[in-house]
């Protein structure tokens, strides 16, 4: 998925016919390489500018993240040179990655006090700057130093410089011999890389892969590789092609499905398209000119906007980003905690093994008393006696270690106490061994509400329930800290709605609060209550009107819900017990989504995405329910 500098000019006429003429009124930053500016008081969408090295992007958008608690340096420099200012122009500069909005000063602020805020939109060396409009740098939010870069400096007092310039034809700007002749000569380039591979790596080295379908991005400006596929693509030539392989016919197909691409760019007639992954609903591809001809492990959505394609596709990637990461952050913790737990249960089990030879204590102790007759009442002086073991039939004598200081009776009252305290201990440790068995089957079943989560709410929602149990530290959060996130956890957890096919609405716990206020609070006695069996997983209800026969399609589409949001996501033939929620109780004491039930059915089921999908009738290909 690539933004390339096609996209950048239908963005940039979308967002110069949005804000061109409006004041900004509020610009904030969701992180450090984050900017949304809110202009003309509702007048236009806020526009968001990222130079982040994986989403770099520039857009209007219907959802601002929200802001650092603390505004970086940079954002607050923007906010004394631009709030108030009125967006004069929006243009881009040639067919660059790269976006210039100027912006005039208050109403009696002089020409000198505009200002041009840049946007480069090139992966990894994205950056947003501000200068005034002779070029002289105010700053940036990545500064870069000759130290860094000897073709520019991006730092206060410097004057900018775009980014070099890459040397290939304007695609506007060419004629049919001159496209086939870009086309050949591109192709003799790589057949010379091809030839120096086999030459001077040896045939087992790992050699590139040149597909024809990438042909356009590396020969002409401006076209990256989705659209040069999507070209491609309507041309006949798939990804598997060669370059090499391409006959004159080929390149004139290219040449007819290149000037048509052009045409509709040069004529702003655009179809805005992306793909997303069929199975993880991840966003693979995206068009300014549609998609066409893709394979059945894509769904593929239309779009009204550019800012609505690049704003869904890198959102939903942000977001799902930011979900690994807080994913992994908590289950780096629950997981440290539950190895501490695991060992703690080992040293519990070992103790008990100790404990479990009291009964020698006793025996020995009783062995003494039987034979006092022939120990004597005086100190034994010696460390082991002999005694007739009076338990075996055929009383044989045994030898008893002894405190030779201490009398017979007063070796036996020494076992005696021993013993007492062995048995009290083996109560103890057993008391112990199943709190912490409960605490490690918890930990683990925090761990499958981690993998199951689909939001970071519902992550800070974990985060919550184990910061409150005593469980993890949590992260420090700069400006607001614990109070701050006890704010945000007020209210009762929403648990996901799902919509049955036979119209009955399904509400799906996905972490132990949300399982809680589900099971506990919102279902009612006769709704349906479903749980993947013997596993940890979400709570499942189908509302239903009291005696009610659901449809086999609703206990199916029900029962999947359980089996995907479970520890058996991955696995096939899951058992998913269901009854009704009067069924279901929760014992006393017993921690956050913990419940048992009876007079319970069961259903069999495989769950995945696309099966999902079909049961709750969804078209998308996504599982995403909405909140209620």
């Amino acid at each position: 998925m690539q933004i390339d500098g096609i996209t950048i000019s239908a963005l940039t006429r979308e967002i110069e016919r949005q804000v061109a003429g409006a004041r900004i009124d509020k610009i904030q930053s969701p992180s450090y390489d984050c900017m949304t500016l809110s202009l003309g008081r509702g007048r236009a969408k806020p526009l968001l500018i990222s130079a982040s090295s994986r989403s770099a992007r520039i857009c209007l958008t219907d959802s601002v993240p929200p802001s650092l608690p603390t505004p970086t340096a940079f954002c607050m420099v923007m906010r004394k040179h631009l709030v108030g200012g009125k967006v004069v122009s929006v243009r881009q500069d040639g067919l660059d990655r790269i976006v210039i909005m100027r912006i005039e000063g208050w109403a009696d602020a002089s020409p000198a006090d505009n200002k041009l805020l840049i946007a480069e939109i090139t992966g990894r060396l994205a950056n947003i700057i501000l200068a005034q409009v002779d070029g002289t740098i105010i700053d940036a939010v990545n500064r870069v130093d000759q130290s860094r870069n000897r073709y520019r400096e991006i730092a206060p007092g410097a004057i900018y410089v775009p980014p070099p310039p890459i040397e290939k034809p304007d695609p506007f700007d060419i004629t049919a011999d001159q496209f086939r002749a870009a086309i050949q000569r591109q192709s003799a380039q790589i057949q010379a890389r091809a030839a120096y591979d086999e030459a001077k790596r040896g045939p087992v080295a790992r050699k590139r892969r040149y597909s024809a379908a990438h042909l356009l991005s590396t020969c002409f400006a401006g076209i990256g590789q989705d659209h040069s596929e999507e070209i491609a693509r309507r041309a006949g030539i798939g990804p598997e092609r060669s370059p090499l392989d391409l006959a004159a016919s080929d390149i004139d197909s290219l040449w007819v499905q290149f000037q048509d691409f052009r045409q509709a760019a040069a004529d702003g007639n655009f179809l805005f398209e992306a793909a997303f992954d069929r199975k993880t609903g991840a966003p693979a591809l995206l068009s300014v000119w549609g998609l066409s001809g893709l394979s059945d492990e894509y769904v593929v959505r239309r779009f009204a906007s550019a800012s609505e394609m690049i704003d869904s596709c890198y959102g939903r990637a942000e977001e799902r980003e930011r979900l690994e990461s807080a994913r992994r952050d908590i289950k780096r913790k629950v997981e440290a905690r539950l190895a501490r737990s695991l060992r703690k249960l080992e040293a519990q089990k070992s103790e008990l093994s100790k404990a479990q030879d009291a009964s020698a204590l006793r025996r020995k102790g009783e062995l003494l008393t039987a034979n006092l007759h022939s120990l004597g009442r005086g100190p034994l002086r010696k460390d082991v006696v002999s005694v007739i073991d009076y338990y075996d039939p055929q009383t044989p004598t045994v030898e008893v270690e002894v405190d030779p200081g201490l009398s017979a009776s007063e070796n036996a009252q020494s076992f005696f106490a021993l013993y007492s305290r062995a048995e009290r201990a083996r109560e103890a440790v057993g008391a112990n061994i199943e709190a912490t068995r409960d605490e490690v089957a918890y930990l683990e079943s925090m761990l499958a509400m981690v993998e199951i989560a689909e939001s970071e709410s519902e992550v800070e929602e974990i985060v919550q329930e184990l910061d409150a149990l005593g469980f993890i530290q949590p992260r420090k959060e700069p400006g607001n800290g614990r109070k701050a996130r006890k704010k945000r956890g007020r209210g009762a957890p929403i648990p996901a709605k799902f919509k049955a096919p036979s119209g009955h609405d399904m509400y799906v716990g996905k972490n132990n609060l949300q399982n809680d206020h589900l099971t506990m609070r919102l279902a009612r006695a006769h709704d349906m209550w479903f749980h993947a069996k013997e596993i940890h997983g979400a709570h499942v209800i189908v509302r239903r009107r009291p005696n009610e026969e659901l449809p086999d399609e609703t206990l199916h589409a029900a029962a999947l819900l359980a089996a995907y949001y479970s520890q058996a996501q991955m696995s096939s033939n899951v058992a998913v017990d269901y009854t009704e929620a009067r069924n279901v109780r929760k014992p006393r004491g017993a921690r956050p989504g913990m419940v048992i039930y009876g007079s319970h059915k069961t259903i069999w089921v495989t769950p995945s995405r696309d099966a999902l999908s079909d049961a709750l009738g969804l078209r998308t290909g996504t599982t995403s329910g909405s909140d209620d």
